[in-house]
């Protein structure tokens, strides 16, 4: 009986001592020349790394919570935000290892970087905060109140960081060297999708309830006064655009449908369908990459032609994208 009792402990310790050291998942890193993205998957809580030339996955790294968010801070390594787990991920594309970067809260939903001042910016949803975390030391050195349900965010080069709010209607205009909120700007009910074009703060979303709202919207970043609107597809929840450029893509789930609008003529230039449920958009030099929720694939678009070109299959609700090109 003693002997079955001191098994037992044990046993129980050594599970105790897997399960702490369990935190670090082992995958195979992408080549130095290889094109690749990295994805993540909302419906399983994992992400994939996709050989975009051979266009297949090559790795997939499965975790304990889905991942909102994914951000590159250098050439090596993306930090990815959960809204469920209490910690940042770590994804080190040269050691293929991806581990616990830093606890922060529960609730993240959005993340981006100052390289200027190396600075990680996350949204809390649940605390209705920014965290500035330094990413030298791993160390939160500044939280500044947003309004509520801050959902994405959009930094500018002048070091000005716009936070859409989603509950509120609103956006947090936060100076990044003073760690300040120095204005709030209302915008439309039910917003989704934020973007700063030098100017102007464009935003989209599904508008008042009861109604499908098919516009983006521009705001001024200093008054808060509406400048522009702009018609286009079902309720438009993302954006991309070239640094410096008049050419902005806008992203449509409600009519599963990627715009191609000139914001200096207020004109829509082209469009072409995606999948199901389009939620996340990027670009390298070449190709759009818009993930499709809803029918496990990602769909890439000829920037020049603007024509579906690929579908690459992605199992379990595709999401964020992180893209490395090589040339």
């Amino acid at each position: 009986m003693e002997r079955v009792k001191y098994f037992l402990i044990c046993l129980s310790a050594l599970l105790f001592f897997l399960s702490g050291c369990g935190k670090e998942q082992q995958f195979t890193p992408p080549s130095s020349s290889q094109s690749f993205a990295v994805i993540s998957q909302l419906k399983k809580s994992s992400f994939s790394i996709v050989d975009l030339q051979k266009k297949k996955i090559v790795s997939s790294v499965d975790l304990k919570h889905p991942l909102t968010d994914l951000i590159q801070i250098n050439k090596d390594v993306i930090i990815a935000s959960s809204k469920e787990g209490q910690s940042l991920i770590e994804i080190n594309l040269k050691k293929g290892t991806a581990t616990d970067y830093m606890n922060v809260k529960k609730g993240l939903t959005s993340l981006t970087y100052d390289a200027a001042s190396r600075t990680l910016l996350a949204a809390d949803s649940e605390k209705n905060a920014v965290y500035f975390i330094d990413t030298q030391r791993k160390k939160i050195k500044a939280t500044v109140k947003t309004g509520k349900l801050p959902s994405s965010m959009t930094l500018s080069s002048a070091g000005t960081l716009f936070v859409l709010n989603a509950e509120s209607h609103t956006v947090s205009v936060i100076d990044i060297e003073k760690e300040k909120n120095i204005r709030t700007i209302s915008v439309l009910e039910r917003p989704s999708g934020i973007h700063f074009d030098g100017h102007s703060i464009w935003i989209g979303g599904h508008g008042k309830p009861g109604t499908l709202n098919k516009s983006i919207f521009a705001y001024d970043p200093k008054t808060g006064k509406k400048q522009q609107e702009i018609k286009l597809g079902v309720m438009p929840v993302a954006f991309f655009s070239e640094k410096n450029a008049s050419t902005l893509y806008v992203l449509c789930h409600g009519d599963h449908t990627l715009y191609k609008v000139d914001t200096k003529t207020n004109q829509q230039l082209s469009s072409v369908e995606t999948g199901q449920n389009p939620n996340y958009i990027t670009a390298d030099s070449s190709s759009i990459y818009v993930s499709n929720l809803d029918d496990n694939s990602v769909s890439v678009i000829d920037k020049h032609t603007f024509m579906l070109k690929n579908r690459l299959n992605i199992p379990s609700g595709p999401y964020a994208i992180v893209l490395e090109e090589k040339k």
